[in-house]
Protein backbone atom coordinates (compact mmCIF):
# COMPACT_ATOMS: atom_id res chain seq x y z
CA UNK A 1 0.00 0.00 0.00
CA UNK A 2 1.46 3.40 -0.90
CA UNK A 3 2.08 6.45 1.65
CA UNK A 4 -0.89 8.56 -0.76
CA UNK A 5 -3.88 5.50 -0.75
CA UNK A 6 -2.89 5.77 3.39
CA UNK A 7 -3.35 9.63 3.34
CA UNK A 8 -6.69 8.99 1.75
CA UNK A 9 -7.63 6.22 3.77
CA UNK A 10 -6.89 8.24 6.96
CA UNK A 11 -8.78 11.24 5.41
CA UNK A 12 -12.04 9.26 4.20
CA UNK A 13 -11.77 8.04 8.33
CA UNK A 14 -11.76 11.89 9.32
CA UNK A 15 -14.62 12.54 7.06
CA UNK A 16 -16.53 10.12 8.32
CA UNK A 17 -15.51 9.82 11.84
CA UNK A 18 -16.99 7.03 14.56
CA UNK A 19 -16.32 6.31 18.03
CA UNK A 20 -17.62 3.18 17.80
CA UNK A 21 -15.55 2.04 14.65
CA UNK A 22 -12.56 4.11 14.79
CA UNK A 23 -10.24 1.60 15.42
CA UNK A 24 -11.21 -0.76 13.13
CA UNK A 25 -11.91 1.72 10.94
CA UNK A 26 -8.00 2.50 10.76
CA UNK A 27 -6.88 -0.77 10.47
CA UNK A 28 -8.84 -1.05 7.53
CA UNK A 29 -6.99 2.43 6.16
CA UNK A 30 -3.82 0.55 7.02
CA UNK A 31 -4.46 -2.31 4.34
CA UNK A 32 -5.92 -4.90 6.80
CA UNK A 33 -8.35 -6.42 5.46
CA UNK A 34 -11.85 -6.42 5.82
CA UNK A 35 -12.10 -10.46 7.06
CA UNK A 36 -9.97 -9.96 9.31
CA UNK A 37 -11.32 -6.87 10.93
CA UNK A 38 -14.83 -8.50 10.69
CA UNK A 39 -13.16 -10.92 12.80
CA UNK A 40 -11.18 -9.08 15.14
CA UNK A 41 -14.93 -7.31 15.75
CA UNK A 42 -16.43 -10.88 16.76
CA UNK A 43 -13.66 -11.19 19.09
CA UNK A 44 -11.87 -14.03 16.39
CA UNK A 45 -9.07 -12.18 17.14
CA UNK A 46 -9.14 -10.31 19.22
CA UNK A 47 -6.11 -11.53 22.50
CA UNK A 48 -7.34 -9.60 25.42
CA UNK A 49 -10.09 -10.74 27.87
CA UNK A 50 -10.55 -7.34 29.01
CA UNK A 51 -13.95 -5.29 28.09
CA UNK A 52 -13.18 -2.34 26.28
CA UNK A 53 -9.89 -3.49 25.22
CA UNK A 54 -8.16 -4.80 21.52
CA UNK A 55 -5.14 -6.62 21.18
CA UNK A 56 -4.29 -7.57 18.12
CA UNK A 57 -0.76 -10.01 17.44
CA UNK A 58 1.53 -8.09 16.24
CA UNK A 59 -0.55 -4.88 14.75
CA UNK A 60 -2.38 -2.84 17.43
CA UNK A 61 -3.69 -2.55 21.53
CA UNK A 62 -6.19 -0.45 21.79
CA UNK A 63 -7.71 0.69 24.87
CA UNK A 64 -10.22 3.71 26.21
CA UNK A 65 -8.64 5.55 28.80
CA UNK A 66 -9.42 8.96 30.59
CA UNK A 67 -7.32 11.69 30.02
CA UNK A 68 -6.49 12.09 33.72
CA UNK A 69 -4.94 8.43 33.80
CA UNK A 70 -2.95 8.59 30.42
CA UNK A 71 0.70 8.53 31.60
CA UNK A 72 -0.06 5.97 33.83
CA UNK A 73 -1.74 3.65 31.96
CA UNK A 74 0.94 4.17 29.49
CA UNK A 75 3.16 3.17 32.04
CA UNK A 76 0.99 0.15 32.87
CA UNK A 77 0.64 -0.93 28.99
CA UNK A 78 4.28 -1.06 28.68
CA UNK A 79 5.42 -3.49 31.43
CA UNK A 80 1.99 -6.11 31.08
CA UNK A 81 3.97 -9.12 30.16
CA UNK A 82 0.02 -10.32 28.52
CA UNK A 83 0.52 -7.45 26.12
CA UNK A 84 3.85 -7.01 25.45
CA UNK A 85 3.79 -11.19 24.35
CA UNK A 86 1.94 -10.14 21.71
CA UNK A 87 4.11 -7.71 20.23
CA UNK A 88 1.69 -4.99 19.10
CA UNK A 89 3.27 -2.46 16.89
CA UNK A 90 1.09 0.39 17.67
CA UNK A 91 -0.75 1.35 21.15
CA UNK A 92 -3.56 3.61 20.62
Amino acid sequence: MKSTEIKHNVQNLIDNFSKEEFVFDLLVAYGISKTSVTRLKKGDYNLSKVDGEILYKKKIFFKVEASDKLLSSIEDVSKEERILKQQPRFAI
